[in-house]
């Protein structure tokens, strides 16, 4: 049966629909009891991260004075230079609100995956949300329709019964044998201890009675003690208590913070994408988290586990939009190559490419933009020119392109160049959008209504390169400064076609690859990578795009004193993405919270 209810958090009302087999499986709350480390971290109050530098003109816990130019953001050589601000003069920190989170489509494969061994497919899930162009955030936004509901549903109903006709599997899972009686202590048991770990805090007595008696009834119904257990745990994971993170925070000392459940869950899902594992969570009842140096213990740990490695291949996976790859039509009759293995090829180089940079070479973000490293199958392989020995479409390998050939950097990779593309060619602006939007930190507000978008079409007898029609349609007054923020930036990348296979004519025309980044002069696909890796706009764009990911909403004015706390440590620390996840969760704007309005 499905039956609506009302989901009390705090001051916060979210109306939702749960599909569960029992209605005595509906809890009717997110709960979110009082927390052993409800508190702050100790010392921080108000404070960055332990041993990292203070904002602009001010000297840091770790004696670094900040300087630099004004303006709300800073140019030049990424690796040279004074430390720069982001933010000149920045108001003072305030905490976000408090608010609950959906598990974006990539938690809920993962957390399912992790619990019940069981692969889900994400594509017959509800869609999310990119508000601020990261799931991350819109997860706090997104409503689930019944059908999403449905959906999620059906998922849970598929691992949980995966898992349990498997007697081993089901025995390992349950770890005792249930009787189905009204009392049965083996339910109990295990519902209090998978509960734990599926709902991020511990299940209250009132919680742990209504799944003993949801078991004890499908038990009768049904016949069998294990068919009890079974609907038990599909309720449990059915409920809005796995499906949603709270993250409301509790009053400590007169401040509100977020507790140490909420931020075991905050570590884990931004650091492995999914749920916290049992030692996370004593950690989170011992009161670790409510220090610095237990936060900071916490996760390294995270980092260094090989689950650690999604704190970067998720953020790529995000911040590349590597979910739009496998959506991108092309012209089957030109693109005969261009099947979905080689789309999967595509994500999956950009994804390991970063963290195989940040984690095996220990590297500078920055040389993201300049490595030839790639990670290819079969189908990818050919696609950049490389021999496909010993790869098929699912088995893939780390190669190097050519040091002198025509691509270096992820903004070479057919992940990206085929995403910013029509079916039969590629786009200088759309992929100069990306650049402007996502490298630059800079909107480009959209076309005004009445304009005509379309380029002009040549005669047949009179063939026009990309660039050539792009210089006609920005002689159009309403479209010369839009386009002049993108179409210089995308344009080096005109060498690559729709599914990012290089070529060096366009309609029989030899290509002008030339164009401009950040002031600077780039002649081609390489020279665009190089100017990127020595800009500090694009370190600096990099970083506030992580922390929006991290903190889970948009930049605010009031967190311009963190963006230049963690942009002087970020620079300081040869721009590594790790230290800078470590820098952002032991700042306080990651433990901290305002009240809901």
């Amino acid at each position: 049966m499905r039956n609506p209810f009302v989901l009390d958090v705090g001051t916060r009302r979210v109306v939702a629909s749960c599909a569960l087999a029992f209605a005595a499986a509906c809890t009717g709350t997110v709960g979110v009891p009082g927390s052993p480390t409800g508190g702050p971290p100790a010392g921080a109050a108000g404070s960055s991260s332990a041993g990292s530098p203070g904002a602009a003109g001010t000297t840091g816990a770790g004696g670094t004075t900040v300087t630099g130019a004004a303006g709300s953001t800073s140019s030049g050589t990424g690796g040279s230079g004074g430390i720069r601000p982001v933010v000149t003069n920045p108001p003072a920190f305030q905490p976000a609100p408090g608010m609950l989170r959906r598990l974006t489509r990539t938690q809920f494969r993962n957390a399912v995956r992790d619990v019940f061994g069981v692969e889900v497919n994400i594509a017959t899930l509800d869609p999310d949300s990119w508000n601020g162009n990261f799931a991350s955030i819109g997860a706090s936004t997104i409503v689930t329709s019944e059908t999403g509901v449905e959906q999620y549903q059906a998922a849970i109903e598929t691992a949980v019964d995966t898992v349990f006709a498997d007697a081993t599997k089901r025995a390992q899972l349950i770890g005792c044998t249930p009787t189905g009686q009204t009392n049965d202590t083996c339910v109990r048991g295990f519902m209090q201890k998978l509960g734990l770990r599926a709902w991020r805090r511990p299940l209250t007595t009132a919680e742990l009675d209504r799944f003993v008696a949801l078991s004890s009834k499908a038990s009768t119904d049904l016949g069998a003690a294990i068919e009890g257990a079974r609907w038990a745990t599909v309720a449990l994971f059915s409920s809005p208590n796995f499906l949603y993170r709270p993250e409301l925070g509790a009053t400590s000392n007169g401040a509100l913070r977020f507790t140490g459940y909420e931020m075991a869950s905050r570590l884990s899902f931004l650091i492995w994408n999914s749920l916290p594992d049992q030692m996370l969570l004593d950690q989170a009842a011992g009161g670790m988290l409510g220090t610095l140096d237990g936060l900071r213990t916490a996760a390294t740990r995270l980092l260094d586990a090989p689950a650690g490695r999604e704190s970067i291949g998720a953020f790529a996976e995000e911040y590349m939009r590597l979910d739009r790859v496998a959506t991108q039509a092309k012209d089957s009759g030109l693109f005969p190559e261009y099947t979905p293995a080689l789309q999967v090829g595509m994500a999956r180089d950009m994804r390991d490419t970063w963290m195989s940079l940040v984690f095996d070479d220990k590297a500078s973000a920055l040389d993201l933009f300049t490595t030839t490293k790639v990670v290819v199958n079969a189908d990818l392989a050919k696609l950049y020119g490389l021999a496909a020995t010993g790869l098929t479409a699912t088995t893939f390998q780390t190669r190097s392109l050519p040091a002198t050939g025509p691509r270096a950097g992820i903004l070479t990779k057919a992940g990206f160049l085929s995403q910013f593309a029509n079916q039969k060619e590629g786009s200088p602006t759309l992929r100069g959008k990306f650049m402007r939007e996502s490298l630059t930190c800079l909107t480009v507000p959209p076309p005004p209504p009445d304009v005509n978008t379309s380029l002009v079409e040549p005669p047949a007898n009179m063939p026009l390169t990309k660039r050539q029609r792009l210089e006609i349609h920005r002689t159009l007054p309403a479209c010369s400064a839009c386009h002049g923020l993108m179409d210089p930036l995308g344009l080096p990348l005109e060498t690559f076609d729709a599914v990012g296979k290089y070529r060096t004519t366009d309609h029989g025309l030899t290509i002008d690859s030339t164009g401009q980044f950040d002031g600077q002069d780039v002649a081609d696909a390489r020279g665009l990578g190089v100017a990127v890796s020595t800009s500090l706009t694009a370190a600096q764009c990099m970083l506030r795009r992580f922390y929006s990911y991290a903190v889970g909403y948009e930049e605010r004015p009031v967190d311009g004193s963190v963006l230049n706390t963690l942009a002087a440590s970020f620079q300081a620390n040869g721009y590594k993405l790790r230290e800078l996840i470590l820098d952002v969760v032991t700042n306080d704007a990651f433990s901290s919270v305002a009240p809901q309005p």
